[in-house]
C-alpha cells in the first residue's frame, strides 16, 4: 500500500504522530515508574551498605519481603495481575491491557520490596498496554496498533536501557516480515526511541536506573585469541542458563500447591527470600548497584563466593517469579554475569577484565532472553567498550543463545522470556 512507508502521505504522518505521541507518553510513564521504584527502594534498600559478606543482611528484610508478599498476594487474589510477556506483545503488536494496571502495582511492590527482579517487564507492560488501549479506543487496525505498541515500548526501553541503538536491534530481532510495512513501522519506532532516550537523558543527573558506565574495566588491546576465548565464554554461560531452567522447574513445583492460594503463596515466598537476603545480601534487588562492588572487590571475595553469589541470585530470581512476584530477568542476570566474569578473571588473569566481564554479562542473559545482539549492545553501554573490543561480546552472546535456543531448545522452556 502506498501509505505504508510514504513520507508524502498524510495517512503515514498521522500514523507517525500517534506513534511518537505514545512513545513520548510511555517514556514519561516508564520514567515515573522507575522514579517511584528508586524512591521506594531508597526507604529501605538504598540505606543498606553494599556489603557482600555472607550472613550480614539486615534482619528486617524478612519483615519487608513478607509484607510485600502479603500485598502482592492480595493483588493476585482480587485482580487479574500477571507476568505479561512484553516480547510477545512486540511480536504480535498487542497485549492484554486490562491486566496491566494491577500487574504494574504488583511489580512496583515487588521491586520496592527488594526482590531479585528487573524493571524492564513492568516498563514494557506499561508501554505496550498504553499502545494497545489507545488503539482499541480509537478503533485502529492491527498494523497501526502494532506501530503504536512498538513505538510505545521503544520510547520506554530506549530510556531504560540508556540507548536507542539497543531498541533498534531489539526490534530487528523480533518476529517480523521483511517488507516495507515493517520498515515504515521501524522508522516511527526509532524516532520514539530517540524521544524516550532524550527524556531519560534530560534527567540523567537523577541517575534513575541508568546503565551508562556501571563498570569501568582497564582498556586492553584486542588479540586474535580473544575471539576464540569469547566462544568459550559463551559456552561457559550455558550451564548457568540451564541452572535457571532447572531452578524455575523446582520453584514451580514448590509453588504449585499454593497457586490457588495466592496470598499464602506470596507470603511464603516473601518470607523465604527474606531469609535468603539475610544469608546472602547480594540476593536483594536488581543487582546493578552491586555489580561495581563485586567486580572491584573480586580478589577479596574469591572465586568460590563469586560463584555462590551467582547461584543464589539465580535462585532468588526463580523464587520471586514462581511465587507471584512480577518483574524482569535481565537486570539480575547481568549481576550473575558479572560474578561469573570476575571469577573467570581470577582463575585466568591473562583474560582482561573487560573481556571477561563484557562477555559473561551479555552471554548469561542472552542464553535465556531472545535478544542476544541487543543484549550485546547493553553490555557495551554498561562497560563502554570500543567498537573493536565489542566484537567478542557479540560473539559470546550469539554462541550462548545458539546453544540454548538451537541445540538444546531450552530457552523457550523458561517462564521469564518477557
Amino acid at each position: 500500500m502506498e501509505d505504508d512507508f510514504n513520507l508524502k502521505s498524510r495517512v503515514y504522518w498521522k500514523r507517525m504522530g500517534w506513534g511518537l505521541l505514545l512513545g513520548f507518553i510511555s517514556a514519561i510513564g516508564a520514567f515515573i515508574f522507575i522514579m517511584l521504584m528508586d524512591l521506594g527502594q531508597g526507604l529501605f534498600i538504598a540505606k543498606m551498605p553494599l556489603n557482600w559478606t555472607p550472613f550480614s543482611g539486615p534482619w528486617w528484610m524478612i519483615i519487608i519481603m513478607t509484607v510485600a508478599g502479603l500485598l502482592v498476594g492480595l493483588i493476585h487474589k482480587f485482580t487479574s495481575a500477571q507476568q505479561l510477556d512484553v516480547f510477545d506483545a512486540v511480536n504480535n503488536g498487542n497485549i492484554d491491557y486490562k491486566a496491566v494496571p494491577s500487574s504494574l502495582l504488583a511489580s512496583l511492590i515487588s521491586l520496592v520490596g527488594g526482590f531479585s527482579l528487573g524493571p524492564e517487564v513492568p516498563s514494557g507492560m506499561l508501554a505496550a498496554g498504553l499502545g494497545s488501549w489507545v488503539s482499541k479506543k480509537k478503533n485502529m487496525g492491527p498494523e497501526i496498533t502494532r506501530t503504536n505498541v512498538l513505538s510505545s515500548v521503544s520510547g520506554a526501553y530506549a530510556g531504560l536501557f540508556s540507548s536507542p541503538l539497543v531498541v533498534l536491534i531489539m526490534l530487528l530481532e523480533s518476529d517480523h516480515k521483511q517488507n516495507v510495512i515493517y520498515y515504515g513501522t521501524l522508522f516511527i519506532a526509532i524516532l520514539s526511541a530517540v524521544i524516550g532516550f532524550s527524556i531519560f537523558y534530560l534527567f540523567n543527573d537523577l541517575n534513575y536506573s541508568s546503565l551508562l558506565g556501571i563498570l569501568s574495566p582497564p582498556a586492553y588491546d584486542l588479540h586474535l585469541w580473544h575471539l576464540g576465548a569469547s566462544v568459550l565464554l559463551g559456552i561457559v554461560a550455558v550451564p548457568f542458563a540451564l541452572l535457571l531452567v532447572v531452578s524455575n522447574r523446582i520453584f514451580a513445583r514448590l509453588a504449585e500447591p499454593f497457586n490457588r492460594k495466592p496470598v499464602l503463596r506470596s507470603i511464603i515466598g516473601g518470607f523465604a527470600l527474606g531469609v535468603l537476603a539475610i544469608i546472602i545480601p547480594s540476593s536483594i534487588g536488581l543487582g546493578t548497584a552491586e555489580m561495581s562492588v563485586i567486580t572491584s572487590q573480586s580478589a577479596e571475595i574469591g572465586v568460590v563466593l563469586l560463584l555462590v553469589f551467582a547461584l543464589v541470585k539465580i535462585m532468588a530470581l526463580s523464587g520471586a517469579l514462581n511465587f507471584g512476584f512480577i518483574g524482569g530477568p535481565i537486570f539480575p542476570m547481568l549481576f550473575v554475569g558479572s560474578c561469573i566474569g570476575s571469577a573467570i578473571n581470577l582463575l585466568f588473569p591473562q583474560i582482561p577484565p573487560g573481556l571477561a566481564w563484557g562477555c559473561m554479562i551479555v552471554a548469561v542473559p542472552a542464553a535465556i532472553v531472545p535478544i542476544p545482539i541487543a543484549l550485546g549492545a547493553i553490555g557495551i553501554v554498561i562497560i563502554g567498550l570500543s567498537p573493536t573490543n565489542a566484537l567478542p561480546v557479540f560473539i559470546s552472546a550469539l554462541v550462548a543463545y545458539s546453544i540454548t535456543h538451537g541445540l538444546l531448545g531450552a530457552g523457550q522452556e523458561t517462564p521469564i522470556d518477557s
